[in-house]
């Protein structure tokens, strides 16, 4: 099945600071403090499951929560005097009240002590309108159709505000006819942007496919009035929480389907909606070029396409250190590339939301991934030994190191003083380790069979390998942000921020360009730096994609444009080779 996913679909700004607040106390607490949240700090169940596992309690009465504790204020936020209870009990306050909830309760905070009457465009019942409400000093009314501006009563000085989550067409109609009814009214269109553009898309999108499926929690606002949204341009819709909601049956008489989220839907939670949508054969439709995508995303979800592109690069890495390409390091690469990420994937807590159809491939075939990746070793380290004593110990290291990563080193009594009992709870140190494994086996491993010294052509090999490995890994470290947050997954963009990480990216690539450039005239690569130049251009290439979001974010197009970059460099060493380069 074709699915179009709207571009701002899952967490807006409000969401993602409310939850990147809560994650980065409870990462900083002590092991047995229980962080609260005053009230679901969003509406969406799934999430608030994982944060309850994190030690994050949500709490309805302040009585449930311990004195003198840490309680996080809501994203929806709450009244003043409701503030001013918890910080009577000694509280220590997380304010993630969104920034846009909290400039609408000081509109509404500033009017009502200049004597207007407040009128809010929402439901009465929600958590941000009750919040609201609160500011008003017990002069709130609360509208939800434009039928309800009749049954006001005469007012003098008459304000209007919006839920920042209404829909904006109902919001303008009800402010028009409140401006005729009453001559002193200021309106102030406080519906967030992200809410606007979210609605707007909808609409357009709705034009575009046979159905829309909208995902998010029940009782969230946002979400239900993009499904009424949905609805109204009278194309079947379907609202529902998860994907096991999916109405398959109906659905496989569509052929094309649009898929959206509201504001507190996770981009994890959404990524397996369209996963099991996509796998979804509509009726009547020729299956050619679904087997083709089938046999692709079976190659990328069991790593054997990443594995093939590490062979490919190590094959790469050869020709420009001047050494004969063969065939055992490609194989080499390949079985150690594949056995390392099959073998670490099991202890990879955030795949099962970063890559749901990935983590349920593994479950269903557990034993023959596992049996698959020990064959993997035993064969990489046959070959490395028909190398040579140096290459097969070397390799036997590389491995032990891979394994090791997910192991416990240290008691967690001591976590207290060493703050880590495993390799990869080191913050960022995901990225690091793989870019690291993939250049020592790609680079240093052939070395060793062609002299026993490290040239300066081999580490200028292995810092490029490093550099390739390390942009790829750390561009999909930004795209399994939100995954690798909830389970407390230190990568680098969650290290060092999002957009530094991508800027840091955009760096390496240009630097390792100039480096290919002067490579060769202080004989530190062949003429094949010059080739590699290609390469960058790609990379930059796939860099700007993601930015500028022309391919959604962990689709499988996506996945496969970043790793043919390997590919690349392997046919272009290939070609250097046919056109008179060999050795």
């Amino acid at each position: 099945m074709k699915v179009k996913v709207a571009k701002n679909a899952g967490f807006c700004m409000g969401v993602r600071r409310a939850i990147d607040l809560v994650l980065n106390a409870a990462r900083d607490r002590e092991p047995d403090e229980i962080i609260h949240t005053y009230g679901p700090l969003i509406h969406n169940n799934q999430v608030l499951e994982i944060l309850e596992r994190r030690g994050i309690r949500c709490s309805e009465d302040l009585t449930e929560a311990e004195e003198g504790g840490r309680i996080a204020i809501r994203a929806h936020g709450i009244p003043p005097q409701e503030r001013k209870a918890i910080k009577e009990k000694g509280f220590k306050i997380i304010n993630a009240t969104c920034p846009r909830v909290g400039k609408v309760q000081g509109i509404i905070k500033k009017h009502s002590l200049r004597g207007y009457d407040i009128v809010i465009v929402g439901d009465d019942n929600h958590a941000e309108v009750i919040g609201l409400k609160g500011f008003a000093n017990g002069r709130a009314h609360v509208l939800k159709t434009p039928e309800e501006v009749g049954q006001l009563p005469p007012l003098d000085k008459l304000l209007v505000v919006a839920q920042t989550t209404q829909d904006e067409r109902a919001f303008k109609t009800i402010a028009g006819l409140l401006e005729e009814r009453y001559p002193e009214t200021i309106v102030y269109n406080t519906i967030c942007d992200s809410t606007h553009n979210r609605q707007e898309e909808v609409r357009a999108l709705c034009n575009e496919v046979d159905a829309m499926v909208v995902v998010g929690g029940r009782h969230s606002g946002n979400t239900k009035r993009l499904a009424e949204i949905a609805a109204a341009t009278g194309i079947p819709t379907f609202h529902i929480e998860t994907e096991e909601e999916l109405d398959r049956e109906r659905l496989q008489d569509l052929k094309i389907v649009g898929v959206t989220a509201g504001a507190s839907t996770p981009h994890w939670l959404l990524r397996r909606v369209v996963h099991k949508l996509e796998s979804i054969q509509p009726r009547g439709v020729r299956p050619l070029g679904r087997n083709f995508e089938h046999y692709l995303r079976f190659f990328l979800q069991s790593n054997l396409y990443v594995a093939g592109g590490a062979g490919c690069l190590s094959y790469a890495a050869a020709v420009l250190q001047g050494i004969k390409p063969r065939l055992a390091d490609f194989f080499i690469t390949f079985f150690y590339v594949f056995a390392m990420h099959v073998l670490n994937r099991y202890a990879d807590k955030a795949s099962r939301f970063n890559y749901p159809s990935r983590a349920a491939l593994y479950e269903r075939y557990r034993f023959g991934f596992f049996l698959a990746s020990l064959s993997g070793v035993i064969a990489a380290l046959i070959i490395a030994n028909a190398q040579s004593k140096s290459i097969f110990f070397a390799l036997l290291a590389m491995i032990g190191l891979g394994l090791l990563y997910s192991v416990r080193i240290f008691p967690e009594k001591w976590l207290r003083v060493v703050r880590v009992v495993k390799l990869k709870d080191i913050p960022a140190s995901k990225t690091i380790f793989i870019a690291g494994g993939w250049s020592v086996v790609a680079t240093l491993l052939p070395s060793l069979r062609e002299g026993s010294h490290v040239s300066l052509q081999t580490l200028f090999a292995l810092v490029v390998v490093f550099v390739l490995v390390f942009v790829r890994s750390a561009l999909f470290d930004v795209v399994d942000i939100q995954g690798d947050r909830l389970v407390g997954e230190e990568t680098l963009p969650i290290v060092i921020g999002e957009k530094r990480t991508r800027r840091l990216l955009v760096y390496l690539v240009f630097g390792l360009a100039m480096a290919f450039v002067v490579a060769p005239f202080f004989g530190l690569a062949t003429d094949f730096s010059h080739v590699l130049l290609i390469t960058c251009c790609y990379m930059g290439f796939f860099l700007f994609v993601h930015r500028r979001e022309l391919l959604r974010p962990g689709s499988l197009r996506f996945e496969t444009l970043v790793e043919n970059s390997f590919y690349l460099s392997g046919g272009l060493a290939v070609i250097y080779q046919f056109l008179g380069h060999g050795f």
